[in-house]
């Protein structure tokens, strides 16, 4: 595998907030079809429940409402870490499933009734009693087949899953838009044989659940992913789904009310339209640019510390320096190595290691301006870049220092911050590069370790800065 398969891997890694979230809503999605289905199924069976229910409920079947109940207790048995039984369970679920849609379907495309349709309740106030909608039964076929290959994973059986879930939410659009443009032919053959709004509702929740489960493992998986392409497929498609639907009925509406001419509606909705795709780039601009600046963040800061990385150090420190250089301002560098981290770590293990890194971090953040370049560029080193001569730099350590041993007196870690220093700075005219700064105070820092060394003592406090 090379290096660039495990950051392919990471980009399309599913994100778990996201994935959390959409088990939730799918969830309530289930509960909400097997309470209307529930209830419509029960008012079938049981005419007393038939007179609390609004009217229009009779407009979905009673085969309707136990297709909706099938399929959503096959979705709910089939998540992710169900065991072998209820898999088996919801395998048998979508069988009957697709028995009761593929019996309506060859009814419609025959022309026969088989008596299937009024074997669990009568229908006598309809032209064709029991039978639901021919685009009801095709989205159960295709809930039904989708089911059956639920856990497919990456092959081409995980294909047509896909393809089939593609074509539920393509009738399930194809359904809406005869509601909302008023092309009854769309939703079904009569008054009393169609595809009823609570239908729709139950079908567009259930597509819902399909596609979190899909995304899951299938094409879809894009939709859950931590990269950017995901992050702003999440963002837009809810835009794109209902964009133009919003439009267009907007437009049929001032049309049918009589409000705008039709050549009029359709100048308007034009012109919206572009505003609402302008505004739409410019949110996806805007979002680009905030996960890009996020990206950034991270690629230049320090996990542990929060302030700066040696990348980052890097590309603001060389900025720094060419600006300096224009400028003619004296520009100072300090490089800081922490003495004794190691035996931090042996003697009070890693967790103090890192309070000290963090500790010495928020010194130099509180000690230098938010104009200054503070950095961890290694494992125990920091470093700093002034935007000032070496005095001010100096006044900024005795600062520090003061700092460092007012915490040392405190005394509630149990080891000393020590820290040795060494500085570097640019003259006015001078020509040193970052690198060659950042290696003389890097020098410097090393003879001052030396030093301490040779003496054989450890101080709680730096008090001279290397020169």
């Amino acid at each position: 595998m090379s290096i660039a398969d495990p950051l392919k891997l990471l980009s399309s890694r599913p994100d778990l907030r996201v994935i959390a979230r959409l088990a939730s809503l799918q969830m309530v999605s289930l509960a909400l079809v097997a309470l209307t289905a529930g209830t419509v199924l029960c008012a079938w069976l049981v005419p007393a429940v038939a007179t609390l229910l609004p009217h229009g409920w009779s407009l979905m079947k009673v085969n309707t409402a136990l297709c909706l109940l099938l399929g959503t207790g096959s979705l709910a048995l089939s998540r992710n870490r169900q065991t072998a039984r209820h898999l088996m369970v919801s395998r048998v679920l979508a069988g009957a499933l697709l028995v009761i849609a593929g019996s309506v379907l060859l009814e419609h495309l025959t022309g026969t009734a088989s008596g299937f349709d009024i074997l669990l309740a009568a229908d006598a106030t309809s032209s064709r009693p029991g039978r639901m909608a021919l685009q009801t039964s095709v989205f159960f076929l295709l809930l039904g087949l989708t089911l059956l290959f639920v856990r497919s994973r990456k092959s081409p059986i995980s294909n047509m899953a896909d393809a089939l879930t593609l074509a539920m939410v393509v009738l399930t659009l194809v359904v809406l838009s005869g509601y909302c443009f008023g092309a009854a032919r769309l939703f079904g053959e009569s008054s009393d044989t169609r595809t009823s709004p609570h239908t729709l509702v139950c079908m567009a929740l259930l597509v819902f659940v399909k596609i979190g489960r899909r995304a899951e493992s299938g094409h879809f998986s894009v939709l859950l992913g931590i990269g950017i392409g995901s992050r702003i497929a999440r963002s837009v498609l809810p835009f794109a789904l209902l964009l133009p639907f919003l439009m267009v009925s907007g437009s049929a509406y001032t049309t049918r009310q009589g409000w705008l001419s039709a050549s009029y509606a359709a100048a308007l909705s034009a012109s919206v339209i572009s505003v609402a795709l302008f505004g739409l780039v410019i949110l996806m601009a805007g979002r680009i640019n905030e996960l890009e600046r996020d990206l950034r963040d991270m690629s230049l800061t320090d996990d542990l510390t929060g302030i700066l990385n040696r990348r980052g150090f890097n590309l603001l420190g060389e900025q720094a320096v060419l600006q300096a250089r224009r400028d003619q301002s004296p520009l100072t560098v300090l490089f800081f190595d922490l003495d004794g981290l190691k035996q931090v770590n042996d003697s009070f293990g890693h967790e103090a290691g890192s309070q000290f890194l963090v500790d010495v971090a928020t010194l130099l953040r509180n000690t230098f301006r938010g104009s200054d370049i503070v950095a961890r560029i290694g494992g125990d080193e920091f470093a700093v870049v002034v935007h000032d001569g070496g005095a001010k730099a100096k006044v900024a350590m005795a600062r520090m220092d003061e700092s460092a041993a007012a915490m040392n007196r405190n005394g509630s870690r149990g080891y000393p911050i020590s820290y040795s220093v060494g500085e570097a700075s640019r003259e006015l005219t001078g020509d040193d590069s970052f690198e060659q700064l950042v290696s003389r105070a890097d020098a410097m820092m090393y003879e001052q370790k030396q030093s301490k060394r040779r003496l054989g003592r450890q101080r709680g406090t730096v008090g001279v800065i290397g020169v």
